[in-house]
């Protein structure tokens, strides 16, 4: 079959590493599977051997929500960006031009998977695959949480010098006190395997405590539970007990206690090195993926894009763990 000018620019043309990382992406995250639930949910209709303009691939759809959380991109720069960057096109399957999605088609797309809570069922999808590859350590749950900012109100005055407005653009957004300062905005709050892959996302209002989360982030843990010492309390260490659960919390000092005892100085010391490994996934979203602020007015809507950068995290991390555990 002779090799077009387009199809032969795509084979050599693009960054290495850009190319190589979205090569590993293609074959592992699961279209087949998302494209099947789509369908199902009537989010996606493919029109293939139908008369008209044939709808747009789903792997082109999909494929586009994961560059904008691996790139931190926004929707007219993810257009921009397809249509500049050839390792972006070659990852989406694009063949021509009129393939390309523009911003309105992503956001539209978008919006119907948060509608329909299926960009939760894009992370399970990808935690099934990790599991039959058996990438997911069996060996205990970390527990962690970390905020994420949003736009705080602007105080509107009078010409007297009066407040008339002091509300914030996301309505539903709360302030939690934070080293002695007020913060606005969400809580991304995570489990992770003792690799620090991300086996569950929960998401809440800034107010609400970390600890609260803690028994639907590890309701299925059978082994070990660790966390930082903000997830101490009796009532927790007696359940974990009655349960058979090794109990991993970090032990702060109680009232009437002036200093830990050797074997709980001991036994942070060992947590705390197994508990740091939760913090990852939250660095390499902030730093390598530039989420450092809510991109969304809302707890559901933030509430479903936690689920895709989890996944996409995930996805990240896929290929040394598959290459380091011989997979």
């Amino acid at each position: 079959m002779q090799v077009n000018f387009f199809d032969y620019v795509l084979s050599y043309q693009g960054g290495k590493k850009s190319m190589k990382f979205l090569n590993e992406m293609q074959e592992l995250i699961p279209f087949d599977a998302i494209e099947k639930k789509l369908i199902e949910k009537n989010i996606y209709k493919p029109n293939r051997g139908k008369c008209g303009r044939p709808s747009l691939p789903s792997k082109t759809l999909i494929g586009a929500l994961f560059l904008q959380s691996w790139y931190g991109l926004s929707d007219p720069m993810t257009e921009e960006l397809i249509h500049d960057r050839i390792s972006f096109r070659k990852f989406l399957d694009i063949k021509d031009e009129d393939t390309i999605p523009d911003e309105t088609t992503i956001c539209k797309f978008r919006n119907a998977l948060m509608r329909e809570n299926l960009l939760e069922m894009i992370f399970a999808e990808v935690r099934t695959q990790m599991m039959e590859k058996n990438l997911i350590l069996n060996e205990g749950t970390l527990v962690d949480a970390t905020l994420i900012h949003a736009s705080e109100p602007k105080r509107k005055k009078d010409e007297y010098g009066n407040v008339i407005s002091n509300e914030a653009h996301d309505k539903e957004a709360t302030y939690t006190p934070k080293r002695g300062v007020k913060r606005h905005g969400y809580k991304m709050h995570i489990a992770t395997d003792r690799a620090g892959l991300v086996t569950e996302v929960k998401t809440t209002t800034a107010k609400v405590h970390d600890s609260q989360m803690i028994d639907a982030l590890t309701q299925n843990e059978t082994k070990a539970i660790f966390a930082d010492s903000g997830y101490m309390s009796k009532e927790r260490k007696r359940l974990l007990r009655s349960k058979g659960i090794f109990n991993g919390v970090i032990e702060r000092r109680v009232r009437g206690q002036k200093e830990l005892s050797a074997k709980q100085s001991k036994n942070n010391q060992r947590f705390s090195k197994i508990r740091s490994i939760v913090e990852m996934p939250f660095a390499f979203m902030k730093r390598l993926m530039h989420y450092t602020q809510t991109k969304y007015l809302g707890l559901h809507k933030n509430t479903q894009y936690h689920y895709l950068l989890a996944a996409a995290y995930n996805l990240r991390r896929m290929p040394n763990l598959i290459i380091q555990r011989g997979g």
